[in-house]
């Protein structure tokens, strides 16, 4: 497998993916302190400055081990930073991937798009089976962008889709 380093940035039609550090810290704080759409693991997040400094630190250690890659996402047009979008499970025997974000509850519709960006990362760079969303809670614009991306409902907040070029 190639260095995760390498993966930034990314860009799809209105959004720049790039790592947390190019996101004042005060801009990740901020979203996490208010409304959003959430996945599983970014259910725990922090509520002090301090620790978001730390979560940052600890999520580029994750990617410069080659364990996750995890990207701020930024409006290409405005530079607002609209959220956080995570892949992981490489070292999941089952080669399911996973893919996990907080987006700002303001953009909504950004999910789509970043979804299917993250889903065509995948395909062009990992050796996944299937990939999984878990949502905390139901949000009707993020399983439409689920759905219209080719995931299927697995469990009650559960979506997954098997990898193959029809996801694109």
């Amino acid at each position: 497998m190639t260095s995760f380093e390498k993966f930034h940035p990314v860009l799809t039609a209105h959004y720049t993916l790039d790592w947390l550090t190019q996101t004042p810290v005060k801009q990740v704080d901020n979203l996490f302190n208010q409304p959003a759409i959430l996945t599983t693991k970014a259910d725990n997040l922090p509520t002090q400055i301090l620790d978001t400094v730390k979560s940052i630190n600890r999520v580029m250690q994750k990617v410069m081990n080659d364990a996750e890659l995890t990207w701020g996402i930024t409006d290409s047009e405005t530079n607002q930073f609209v959220g956080i979008v995570t892949i992981s499970g490489f070292d999941r025997p089952n080669r399911i991937g996973r893919i996990d974000f907080i987006i700002d509850q303001q953009a909504a519709n950004a999910s789509k798009e970043m979804i299917e960006r993250a889903l065509k990362f995948i395909v062009d760079h990992f050796n996944f089976k299937k990939v999984q969303v878990e949502l905390t809670t139901a949000n009707q614009t993020v399983i439409n962008a689920l759905t219209t991306l080719g995931f299927s409902q697995v469990a009650a907040l559960t979506f997954e889709t098997s990898i193959s070029t029809s996801n694109i």
